[in-house]
Formats: structure tokens, C-alpha cells, sequence
């Protein structure tokens, strides 16, 4: 074969990027508002970052952008990515007879990527060697450097159904063996060397985000696909039974529910919820599952200690018609291990501990605390600081509580800007018990160790709440990402009813939940549809992203939310200003119509750095 050469202008970063949420996959530009590339476009880029990261869904914008032709010639990455692979499979693997331009994607590791950087209108040159199946890649800087990689697109297929249990080994369908190529070639794009069963899946393919995925969906139907395990469904993008009550454009409402029909009749759960790990039957310690939607994969990985990759929207439709997945990654005890410690003890020691202790002696003051807003100031703080690695996250052990809410919001967070599904927690979560369990870890992790600072913990809160700077009028308060528990609905009921001051009728303040959740909270769902609360269920914020629900008044229109995740993707999603605070701060402004500037405003569980330095300074002195 002739060799290939692809020439194209490097758009390089060291950070990496959502695809979902951060690039659009309409006209391949980068809309993630944090991300150093904001504002580039991607089309017939050469795209150098180390990772995806934060959403599953990623794999659905690479098809749509394969399908739209506006994605990049090619992606060079410093670590495997089965995300953004799995989009570009499925591209070739079920629109094959369509005219579409798939990427090269290769991994060069940690050496070679960091000799790729970004020089104005640079150009890199790959030629794809004359091998028989174009797997061997050789990339060129302008004569400035040679790396040899491989196109992870053509590697050869290493895995075999053959010898594993059940029926796995004959596909029953056309829909199967077809399920059954996508999970053999992700295998092994990731380095598998085996399959393994689950026993659940959670398909997070069930958003709609074009008709590359509708298309995907039916026509796994009309190849008789069935899962094979207890499968459950993500939100989806409407709710399906009161999308025209709610005013949603037709054509969406019937793309998004033709979506989820196409699930239902694989034979998934009618769930459609983004919090599964809220439903009855969750998984439990050591059981291997196919979770997709990032946050429900770090809960479950994290807090209950099953066992799951990240993995990408479409294979898991593929898994659970299969039963089987890759035994890679973090399925494998020794991948569990971490690799890097965030120590957070002295900042919670010398700056929260303090004030919490001061708030904590009136009840009503821990709601004004806001302390729940720092769980997803921290999830997102250390997603950053990982670096891709697992994470040991010391000191939170030294708090008066961790509730399981706490944990589902600083899961959400973290899987924003973490690419590792997983993190430990000492003496917070299954697998970082004791001593002597938490010493190994942090021997395992050897000098990688970083200290949060305040600094750190401030920079966090402030790069969240993204929209200050447009001011404290408030035009829609956004509850329930993720879904929200039982627990967070009593909390709100209980906000509410510390004082009698009605909802500002100027404010529209909704929440978003599970059916299964809703019908279990009832009675506090009656209270905050009393107070004003619309309550929407099946989709999620994520996925709302057009009018009437989102403010159409833009840019002035403002969301606040106390979702680190939301507040992540929010700005990009939607184009409003989003402002992020704790579930009190919600409340207050839906009473108030704005952002208070009193107590509970803000990081006021955070001691005064001046304060702190003050009595350090004075104990020295002793």
C-alpha cells in the first residue's frame, strides 16, 4: 500500500477534554469555557491531548462528528482513550457504507507526547506506513521529531469469545455478533487479554445527542438485540411522559423518546436515571459490572467498591447485549491501587474544622454553613490534581460527617475533570479502611503527593462559580445533578421551612429525579411542589439544554445550581452564566430572586486565612 500522509495544523494542550459538554459536535468547536482551547475548532485539526475526560458520552460526539465530517484528521494521545475509540468504532463498524471520515487515533505515552507542543502554525505530518493494515504510524514535526505509534483504529483483534461461559460464544443474532466485534476490538484497544461476565449494566447511550445515535439504537433493534444482564437507563433528554405539558419542540421530544423506546425494547429497564446507584439491587464490593455515565461510575467504583471501567456510550449497549467485558483497567485488583496522594488534611484541619465547629452548634447554622458545597469544590479540585492517576485523598476523615449525598455530589465533581474512574477516600471508602490498608496506599503512590491548599480549594469554588462576575440576580435555580436522593429531597423541605417566605415568582426553581426516587420521597415531593419546585423526571440537566426549560434571555440569564458537575458543563452547554453555591444558597434565592451576600454566601465554611495565619504565627512565638 501507498503510504498515507495527513498534514494539519496541531491544536495542542496538556489538559484534557470532554468531548460531551466540551466540544460541539455540530461544527467541532471546543465550547468547555475552562479548557485552553475554548473557542478553536477541532474540524481537520490535529488534536493533541493527553486524554478525554469527565463524560461517557464522549464516544457519541466523535460519531457524530464522524458523521457530520467535522471532526479531526487525526488524534495523537499520551494515554489510550477507549472513549473516543469506541465512537469512531462504531462508525465503522455500522456505517460502514456511508462516505465519512474516521481519524486516526494513536497513544505515544508520556515521553513522546511531551515533545509535542503547540508553535503558532506549526504542522505535523503523519505517514502511515505501508504495512497490509495500516496499524504501524510514524508521526513527523516538520523534521523535528519521529514517534512510532500505532493507529489504535487497526490494531488486530486479540480477544476471543471462545471457552467463555454461556451462550456468549455463538451469537444468537446478527445484533450480537456485531455487539460482540465492538467489545472485541475496544478490548483490545485497551489491553485486555481476556473477557470476564458481568452481573449488571447501566446504558448511559440513551441520551440524544444526533441521528448517528438514534440510527446506532434502532438498528440493534431491527438486528434482535436482547441484553443479557439486569441492564438500567441513564436520563434521558426529555421527560417522556409530560415533554408537551413542559413545551418541548416536537421533532426533540420525538428523537429523544424514540431513543429510549429503541433501549426499552433491547430489553433495558424502564429507570432513566443518571443516580442508579440510588435504585434497589445496587452492586456490591468486588462485583464486575458495565456502568456507563461518568458519575454513576466513580460512585460505584469509589463508594461501594464494584468494579467498573469509564466506559464509552455504545459499548455499553454492546456489553450488556453480550454479558461479557474486557478484563481490564480497574476490574483487576492490582489496577485499583492508587498512584498519587492529595493530602487535604492541613487545609481542613487549620481552615474548615474551626468554623465548622463554630456552626455546627446551632442546627439551623449547618444548612447556612453551606459545608455541602465543598464536596463538589473538592470532587472537582481533585479531579484536576490527579493528573489521570488514582487518587489517596487524605483528611476528610477529620470531618464530623460524610454523608453518602456528600460523596454522590464530590463523585459527580470529580468525574468532570477526572479521567481515572475511581478514587480512594481514607477511612471513607470500602478499599481505604485502617491503617496499616492506608499507609500501603501511600507507600504504593511513592513522592507523587500534593497538598491542597487554600488557594487550591478558593480557585476551585471560583472557576465553578463561573458567572459571578454577571452579577446576583438569579433566573432559574437547577436541583438534581445527579438525580436527587430521598435524603436531598428531606434536606431541601428542611431549608425551606426555616422560615415562611415564599418562592419568588420570578424565579423558576426545578429539580430533577428518578421515578423510583420520586415515588419513594413523595411526601417531600409534595412539599416542594407546594413551595414552587417543578419536578421533571427521566432526563437530566445535562440534557436540557434548550427553552423553556434554559432561560432564553441569554446572555443575561443566569442558573444557579449546586452541582459541581452541572456547574462544569453548564456554561458551554447552555451560553448562560452559571453560578454555583450550596443547596441553602439555592433556596434563599429562590425566596429572594438573588445570590445573598450573608451567611451561608459563598465559601463561608472556610476560616479566614488571616484568622489562621494569625494563630499559627502566635503559637510560634509560644
Amino acid at each position: 500500500m501507498t503510504p498515507i500522509n495527513i498534514t494539519g495544523k496541531v491544536l495542542y494542550s496538556d489538559v484534557g477534554i470532554s468531548f460531551w459538554g466540551g466540544i460541539d459536535p455540530l461544527n467541532g468547536n471546543v465550547i468547555e469555557q475552562t479548557h485552553p482551547l475554548h473557542g478553536k475548532c477541532i474540524k481537520d485539526a490535529i488534536l493533541c491531548i493527553p486524554s478525554g475526560r469527565g463524560s461517557c458520552t464522549g464516544s457519541q460526539v466523535m460519531l457524530e462528528l464522524c458523521l457530520n465530517g467535522n471532526g479531526p484528521q487525526a488524534i495523537i494521545l499520551r494515554d489510550v482513550d477507549a472513549i473516543l475509540c469506541t465512537g469512531a468504532v462504531i462508525a465503522e463498524e455500522f456505517f460502514n457504507d456511508e462516505n465519512i471520515s474516521i481519524p486516526i487515533i494513536c497513544a505515544v505515552g508520556e515521553e513522546s507526547f511531551s515533545q509535542l507542543q503547540q508553535n503558532g502554525e506549526e504542522e505535523v505530518i503523519i505517514s502511515i506506513e505501508s504495512n497490509k493494515d495500516n496499524e504501524n504510524i510514524v508521526i513527523r514535526m516538520n523534521g523535528k521529531h519521529e514517534i512510532c505509534s500505532r493507529n489504535l483504529l487497526a490494531m488486530k483483534s486479540t480477544l476471543s469469545f471462545d471457552g467463555c461461559d454461556g451462550e456468549a460464544q455463538q451469537p444468537k443474532s446478527q445484533a450480537e455478533k456485531l455487539a460482540q466485534r465492538v467489545v472485541q476490538r475496544i478490548g483490545c484497544i485497551s489491553g485486555a487479554t481476556e473477557l470476564i461476565p458481568i452481573t449488571s449494566a447501566h446504558i448511559d447511550a440513551v441520551t440524544y445527542i444526533g441521528q448517528g445515535g438514534l440510527r446506532f439504537a434502532q438498528r440493534l433493534v431491527e438486528l434482535d438485540g436482547k441484553v443479557k444482564v439486569p441492564t438500567t437507563l441513564n436520563s434521558q433528554s426529555t421527560d417522556r411522559r409530560r415533554w408537551e405539558q413542559l413545551g418541548i419542540d416536537k421533532t426533540l421530544a420525538t428523537n429523544a423518546n424514540s431513543v429510549g423506546d429503541a433501549y426499552l425494547e433491547l430489553g433495558c429497564a424502564m429507570s432513566f436515571t443518571c443516580a442508579p446507584y440510588l435504585l434497589p439491587n445496587k452492586p456490591g464490593l468486588g462485583d464486575n459490572i458495565m456502568w456507563g455515565e461518568s458519575n454513576a461510575v466513580v460512585f460505584s467504583n469509589s463508594v461501594l467498591g464494584a468494579r467498573t471501567e469509564k466506559y464509552a456510550d455504545y459499548f455499553d449497549i454492546c456489553a450488556a447485549i453480550v454479558g461479557l467485558v474486557p478484563n481490564t483497567g480497574v476490574h483487576q485488583t492490582e489496577n485499583r491501587k492508587p498512584s498519587i496522594v492529595i493530602d487535604a488534611t492541613d487545609f481542613i484541619e487549620e481552615h474548615l474544622l474551626p468554623q465548622i465547629h463554630t456552626d455546627i452548634v446551632d442546627e439551623k447554622c449547618v444548612y447556612k454553613s453551606g459545608i455541602d458545597s465543598l464536596f463538589p469544590a473538592m470532587g472537582w479540585l481533585s479531579g484536576n490534581l490527579s493528573d489521570g492517576r488514582i487518587p489517596l485523598i487524605l483528611g476528610f476523615d477529620l470531618l464530623p460527617s460524610v454523608s453518602s449525598d456528600n460523596l454522590k455530589a464530590f463523585c459527580a465533581a470529580y468525574g468532570t475533570t477526572g479521567s481515572s474512574p475511581l478514587f480512594h477516600m481514607a477511612n471513607i471508602t470500602p478499599e481505604a479502611m485502617g491503617d496499616n490498608v492506608i499507609n500501603d496506599m501511600i507507600q504504593s503512590c511513592g513522592d507523587r503527593r500534593v497538598q491542597v491548599s487554600k488557594e487550591d480549594v478558593v480557585e476551585a469554588y471560583t472557576t465553578l462559580d463561573s458567572g459571578k462576575q454577571s452579577g446576583d440576580d438569579i433566573s432559574l435555580v437547577a436541583l438534581g445533578n445527579p438525580h436527587l436522593s430521598v435524603g436531598e429531597m428531606k434536606d431541601l423541605v428542611d431549608i425551606i421551612s426555616l422560615d415562611d417566605r415564599p418562592k419568588n415568582e420570578k424565579v423558576k426553581v426545578i429539580a430533577t429525579l428518578g421515578r423510583q426516587i420520586h415515588s419513594e420521597g413523595d411526601l417531600y415531593a409534595q412539599r416542594l411542589t407546594d413551595f414552587g419546585v417543578e419536578i421533571l423526571n427521566d432526563t437530566c440537566w445535562c440534557m436540557l439544554l434548550h427553552p423553556p426549560i434554559i432561560p432564553s434571555a441569554i446572555p443575561s440569564a443566569k442558573i444557579l445550581t449546586n452541582s459541581g458537575k452541572y456547574a462544569h458543563y453548564g456554561p458551554g452547554l447552555t451560553n448562560c452564566n452559571i453560578r454555583f453555591g450550596s443547596m441553602y444558597q439555592c433556596i434563599e434565592a429562590a425566596k429572594t430572586g438573588r445570590m445573598g451576600s450573608n451567611k451561608g454566601a459563598g465559601m463561608s465554611w472556610l476560616r479566614p486565612f488571616t484568622t489562621h495565619t494569625l494563630i499559627r504565627h502566635i503559637r510560634k512565638i509560644r
